[in-house]
C-alpha cells in the first residue's frame, strides 16, 4: 500500500492559483510524523508570478510568469508542550532558509516533505471541504494545540462523493428558492465521518441540521439540531 500524506484544503478550491496546479487548493496544511518520530505541522500558501514580479519588483527569477509558487508559511515541530512556542522555537522553515519557496505542485511538495522533513511518503493529496480531513481538532485553541494527523487519516472516496451529491442538492434547492448565490454551510463532523452538519441562513436567524451521509435515503435522516453557536 502507498504511504499517503493528506493535506487539508484550507483556502479556496476555485481560486485561479488552485486551478492552475494539480494541488487543488491555494492554501494547504497538514500534520504528520517523520522518520525520526517527530510530529510536524506544515502549511503552504500559493502565489502566481506576474509581470510586476519581473518589471516593477524584480523577484523570483527561477520561476516563469504565470507559474504558481508555493511558500512555506509554517513548518515546525509539534512539541505538545503548552509552555513551548512551537511556531518560533521549533520552526524548521527558519532552519532551512534556502527552502522557503518551491514550485506549487504535488510532486514538489512531496519532495519537500520527504527531503526537508525526513519522511518517506509515496504520495501527497489535498482534500477539500467535503474530504473530511481537518488538521486542527475541536480541542485546538490559542493555548492548546490539538491536531489531526494527515498520515493517519482514513480517506473514504465513496463517502466524499456522497457528500458532494448532498451539497449539490442543497445548492440547487437554494437556487430554486431565489438565491442567486446560495450561502449555506455543509461540513463533516469531526468525530463521525458519516455525519454531515448543515447550516442554513434566514433573515435574522440560522437553522442547523444533521444528516447521515452513509444512508442511501439520506434525505430521510435529516434532523434539526441545536448547534449552540451561530445563532442557532
Amino acid at each position: 500500500m502507498k504511504k499517503v500524506l493528506y493535506f487539508e484544503g484550507a483556502g479556496w478550491a476555485d481560486a485561479d492559483s488552485s486551478k492552475k496546479t494539480n494541488v487543488g487548493n491555494c492554501r494547504i496544511r497538514t500534520a504528520f510524523t517523520n522518520n525520526n518520530n517527530q510530529k510536524i505541522y506544515l502549511e503552504l500558501m500559493s502565489y502566481e508570478k506576474t509581470l510586476n514580479d519581473v518589471k516593477k519588483y524584480p523577484r523570483f527569477p527561477e520561476y516563469e510568469v504565470g507559474e504558481v509558487i508555493g511558500f512555506i508559511d509554517s513548518c515546525h515541530i509539534i512539541t505538545n508542550d503548552e509552555l513551548h512556542d512551537d511556531e518560533n522555537d521549533a520552526n524548521l522553515r527558519i532552519e532551512h532558509r534556502n527552502m522557503t519557496n518551491i514550485k506549487y505542485s504535488l510532486e514538489s511538495i512531496l519532495k519537500y516533505v520527504n527531503e526537508t522533513c525526513n519522511c518517506s511518503f509515496d504520495e501527497v493529496k489535498t482534500l477539500n471541504d467535503l474530504g473530511g480531513y481537518r488538521v486542527f481538532n475541536e480541542k485546538h485553541t490559542r493555548d492548546y494545540k490539538g491536531y489531526n494527523y494527515g498520515d493517519e487519516f482514513n480517506y473514504n472516496a465513496e463517502l466524499e462523493e456522497k457528500r458532494k451529491e448532498i451539497y449539490k442538492y442543497f445548492y440547487e434547492l437554494e437556487q430554486s428558492e431565489g438565491k442567486t448565490y446560495p450561502n449555506f454551510s455543509l461540513w463533516v463532523d469531526q468525530n463521525n465521518e458519516n455525519i454531515l452538519h448543515l447550516l442554513r441562513h434566514y433573515n435574522g436567524y440560522n437553522k442547523h441540521w444533521i444528516i447521515k451521509a452513509n444512508i442511501e435515503n439520506w434525505i430521510d435522516t435529516i434532523e434539526e439540531n441545536k448547534l449552540g453557536k451561530y445563532a442557532c
